[in-house]
Parts: structure tokens; sequence; C-alpha cells
């Protein structure tokens, strides 16, 4: 009896995956020369500046909410409200509609 148990119990157990611990090694020739050459000239401090205006640049992005407050996109929009008002100004206020229907029933 408590064998078909735990053969029920085994049969539904799901295993955890396995982990992938694989870490490569790469050495990259190039990058030791700019380094060195940096620690040579007194450069080491330069990367970390950019690094930190980059940073800087990123926050004040994410303040703003992302918002571009540029002139194309401004421009773009006050178009696209133009059409969109002269499209409804040329449906409603004039005789378009019935102009469209008569062409239809015609042919």
């Amino acid at each position: 009896m408590f064998k078909s148990l735990s053969m029920k119990i085994v049969f539904f157990h799901t295993p955890k995956p396995k982990k992938f611990e694989y870490k490569p090694l790469y050495y990259d020739t190039e990058k030791e020369e700019r380094e060195q050459r940096r620690k040579e000239l007194g450069l080491e401090g330069e990367s970390s500046d950019h690094k930190s205006f980059f940073r800087g640049e990123l926050q004040k992005k994410w303040r703003n909410g992302g918002k571009v407050n540029n002139k194309k996109s401004r421009l773009r929009s006050v178009i696209y409200l133009g059409i969109l008002l002269m499209a409804i100004y040329y449906i409603f206020f004039t005789n378009f509609v019935q102009r469209l229907v008569s062409l239809i029933t015609m042919n």
C-alpha cells in the first residue's frame, strides 16, 4: 500500500532545472595594452568620468519621463491637428457626404 503511494509522488515529481555555471575565460590583449597605456599616461580616471556623465544624462531623461520637447515633434502634432480639423470641417459643414452618396448611387 505504501509502495503505490510513494510511486505516485515520485511519478509527479518535477526535477529542478540544472544550473548553468560556465564562465568563459577570454583574454583581450588589445584591451590590456590600452589599460596599460592609460595607466602610463595617467588617464585612468577618464573612463569613470564618461560613465558618470552617461549616468547623469540618463537620470535627467528619466526625471523628465522620457518626454522630448523639440520643435519637430510639436510642429508634427500641430500639422496633424490641422489636417484633422480640416477633415472634420469638410465632412460636417460642406455637402461632401451628399456628393459622395450621389456618386456611389449613380454608378
